[in-house]
């Protein structure tokens, strides 16, 4: 039985339709491979693509993020220098109150400095 299956075998795939059918099955199989193949290579473009995009977006929020950022250190650092300027007049005049007032050095309020303190 098995070598009649053999010999069967043997004689189609000798055959012209046996050649054909090999042929055929051969055809089918390259179409096969060859479309996953395709698919595989198209899906990898889509994903390298999409992560590109990804990426690409990411940067964008990253550089608005970091002009903000710079935009705010820049109007910090005026609110400083004008912090700083005021705090040195501030203290330039203070001097200069400490220069031109007489200050009792008992620490006592005299009674020129009292009625000047409750006329304000």
């Amino acid at each position: 039985m098995m070598a009649r299956g053999l010999r069967f075998g043997w004689q189609l795939l000798s055959s012209r339709l046996g050649l054909a059918a090999v042929l055929c099955a051969l055809l089918w199989g390259w179409h096969v491979y060859d479309k996953r193949q395709a698919i595989r290579a198209a899906r990898e473009g889509f994903v390298q693509q999409f992560e590109l995009t990804a990426a690409q977006v990411e940067l964008d929020a990253l550089l608005r993020r970091m002009a903000a950022a710079a935009e705010a250190n820049r109007a910090l650092q005026e609110k400083v220098q004008v912090a700083q300027g005021e705090a040195l007049r501030f203290a330039a005049e203070l001097e200069t109150f400490e220069n031109e007032t007489q200050v009792n050095p008992d620490g006592v309020v005299d009674t020129g400095l009292l009625r000047r303190l409750r006329s304000n």
